[in-house]
């Protein structure tokens, strides 16, 4: 191949590798939107309400033409005689016996999308969020993260559906957690963009930093993990009362792991030897 080709080949694949990680994530986030439960509950509201309005207008137009048949000097219409009053007395029988059950099933709809209006929602699924690049320490760690945040509202929906007050507790600090989580993982992703560019005095330092922020990622996903663990027992149990004390166990531990790793990113300006000037 001439080497212009071998150069153009290069440029299409190097093109298909940037565009495969947005399009593959915003394919993963449409996917999540159209499975959770939130946003079906909206769907089955907006198809109710779509049915019932235009049944509402049909037994309207039906009603108007069985009247229109059965009385048509009410609208200025010659009456007929004969067969043509039979024919007009037929019709409006029919039309208003059509009339009268597209009228039932038009209440019925209603009253389904009543009964929908009155669900509760369910609280919404975290979206996917798009993974660091390959060949960096935080992918894996996020990649774990990103699962566990999806089996985690999964398993919250059906605790806090059946009265497990603990199930509120433990969401609002896993989000505390991920947001801590995410937060290191950005660090991480900055110290190594950093290393090709910092003399070779630096490196072995910045490398030590690639490691700490890894291994607070890895404690901190762990922790996220066991409240999984905790909250998927609860479920299998049917929300038990000793499984209370372990999700709150766990809600705990994370909500630890959460505040330590917010103070060591933010506590004193700093996130360690990683953020700060060397002497």
């Amino acid at each position: 191949m001439p080497p212009r080709k071998n150069e153009l080949a290069a440029w299409g694949e190097a093109a298909l590798r940037e565009l495969r990680g947005p399009v593959v994530g915003e394919v993963r986030r449409k996917l999540a939107q159209w499975r959770d439960p939130r946003a079906r509950l909206l769907r089955k509201r907006k198809r109710a309400k779509q049915n019932a309005t235009a049944g509402t207008v049909g037994t309207g137009v039906l009603g108007v033409g069985a009247y229109g048949a059965y009385a048509p000097h009410a609208f200025g219409l010659p009456v007929g005689a004969g067969a043509l009053e039979t024919m007009l007395d037929v019709a409006a029988f029919g039309v208003g016996g059509v009339a009268v059950a597209a009228a039932f099933g038009t209440v019925a709809e209603w009253r389904r999308y009543r009964r929908l209006l009155r669900t509760p929602l369910p609280e919404a699924a975290p979206e996917p969020v798009e993974l660091p690049p390959n060949g960096s320490q935080a992918r894996e760690p996020m990649r774990l993260l990103r699962d566990a945040e999806q089996s985690l509202h999964q398993a919250l929906t059906q605790l806090g559906g059946g009265g497990f007050e603990e199930a509120t507790d433990a969401r609002a600090t896993a989000d505390r957690a991920a947001t801590a989580l995410r937060e290191v993982a950005s660090r991480l992703q900055a110290v190594e963009a950093a290393l090709p560019h910092v003399p070779a005095t630096e490196q072995a330092d910045l490398r030590a930093d690639v490691r700490r922020l890894r291994a607070e990622l890895d404690e901190g996903v762990e922790g996220y993990r066991y409240l999984v663990a905790a909250a998927g027992r609860a479920v299998a149990a049917s929300g038990a009362p000793e499984q209370r004390h372990a999700v709150q166990d766990a809600t705990d531990r994370l909500a630890g792991l959460a505040t330590a790793l917010h103070e060591l990113g933010w506590g004193s300006g700093t996130a360690g030897s990683a953020d700060q000037p060397r002497t």
